[in-house]
């Protein structure tokens, strides 16, 4: 009986030991993906034993932090701006994985009159009777005043937009408004504030439609290489390509 319980007990302790060893794992990513982390975080740690420390960023903040060489496990963006020569050079090569990919939804405040906007028609005449337009000035908001460029509407539209620096700010101030305001944003980081004040009216017209693809990739500062590699099969996982579904990610 004794050795029995001598047994258990040490296979407890190596338990204990795999899992206090795990690695921590710095992970840079697009804010798309931050209302699925919030379910999958915990799940990957109980799995791998491994914890994960996750800032999220705008594109710009992400490509600066490859730019420096900030020491970091994974990188999670844009697949276009990790494609770049540059910045290749700065991931472990054979490593990045397409995960999935983002479109651009249109956002209310909850109490807001939903306006039609399923047409390139009835998306034209909403936005023209809208008091403000609201979008940031990250890869969204680019996307959404070429868009205004290509419908020959920026003379019409220019008085009532308001641009701000990135998505947080501007689905805040839909959430603030009181008139006929309508916003843009990636359709992830609207689910994403579902519970705060603000409403998702849908994607964009099929015909307006823009989507972003997004890569992870072993970043060439990583303390652990192996791990993050774990972790990018773990986001390729069916499991996890059902939560990217349910929140705004294909």
């Amino acid at each position: 009986m004794m050795k029995k319980t001598l047994k258990y007990a040490t296979l407890g302790f190596i338990t204990f030991m795999s899992f206090a060893q795990g690695a921590e794992l710095k992970v840079f990513s697009g804010g798309p993906f931050e209302a699925a982390f919030h379910e999958l975080a915990k799940d990957f740690e109980q799995i791998s034993g491994h914890r994960l420390n996750i800032e999220y960023g705008t594109a710009p903040q992400l490509q600066k932090k490859l730019t420096d060489n900030a020491p970091g496990d994974l990188m999670l963006t844009a697949t276009k701006l990790m494609s770049q020569p540059e910045n290749q050079l700065k991931l472990v090569e054979g490593t990045m994985a397409l995960l999935g990919k983002g479109g651009v939804g249109i956002m209310l405040r909850q109490d807001a009159a939903e306006p039609l906007m399923n047409s390139p028609q009835s998306f034209k005449e909403s936005i023209l009777k809208a008091d403000k337009l609201i979008y940031n000035k990250a890869s969204t908001g680019l996307y959404i005043d070429q868009l205004f460029q290509k419908l020959g509407m920026v003379d019409q539209l220019e008085k009532k937009t308001e641009r701000f620096v990135n998505g947080d700010d501007s689905i805040q101030r839909v959430i603030r408004g009181s008139g006929n305001e309508i916003g843009f944003g990636a359709i992830a980081e609207i689910k994403l504030n579902l519970s705060k004040g603000v409403k998702y009216a849908g994607p964009l017209p099929d015909a307006y439609q823009n989507y972003t693809e997004y890569s992870g990739a072993v970043m060439k500062t990583s303390s652990h290489p192996k791990e993050t590699q774990q972790l990018i099969d773990y986001l390729k996982s069916p499991k996890v390509k059902e939560v990217f579904k349910r929140t705004g990610i294909d």
